[in-house]
């Protein structure tokens, strides 16, 4: 490739949360002789974006850590002297907000929220911090936060 510009074309496959405040990128590898590797950039508005992450030359990387909103993502290539390509086609995903019923904090409410409030009644394993566990604003954690929960669940009531 020698001083050219890597023009090999980067797809950039996926954005996905696996859970609030993680997105996990995949792109298709560059397939220059001379890579050296790849270069993910991240912004809270689309085109403008912070300083690049350098990886080696993985096909995947997770960005974590991220506060709730909308993030657009691209990838570079660089190669063994240091020239850069132009960036992937953008991607985009949205960090959900964490909801209060959400009492493990992995960005869903389901059955393992009930598990934690359980938990957390018989003293169990201590709720993380950030989560209430009062689900119904009684200033007590206890069964009734269960039956509350057990309906955000089945979609009887809605979190509040």
């Amino acid at each position: 490739m020698g001083k050219r510009v890597l023009l090999g074309v980067l797809a950039l496959l996926a954005a996905m949360p696996l859970t609030a405040g993680d997105v996990t990128l995949a792109w298709d590898p560059n397939v220059e002789s001379d890579l050296a590797g790849y270069k993910v950039y991240y912004g809270k508005a689309p085109g403008v974006y912070g300083a690049p992450i350098s990886l080696g030359t993985q096909t995947t990387y997770t960005v974590t850590g991220l506060a709730p909103g909308t993030y657009y993502f691209v990838v570079t290539a660089y190669n063994t002297s240091g020239l850069e390509s132009g960036f992937s086609n953008e991607v985009s995903t949205t960090v959900p907000a964490l909801s209060r019923c959400d009492l493990n904090l992995d960005g869903a409410v389901n059955i393992m929220d009930l598990q934690a409030l359980i938990n957390a009644i018989l003293g169990i394993k201590p709720l993380p911090v950030g989560a209430s566990g009062d689900m119904n604003s009684d200033g007590v954690i206890n069964v009734l936060d269960l039956q509350a929960l057990v309906s955000v669940i089945l979609g009887i009531a809605v979190c509040k």
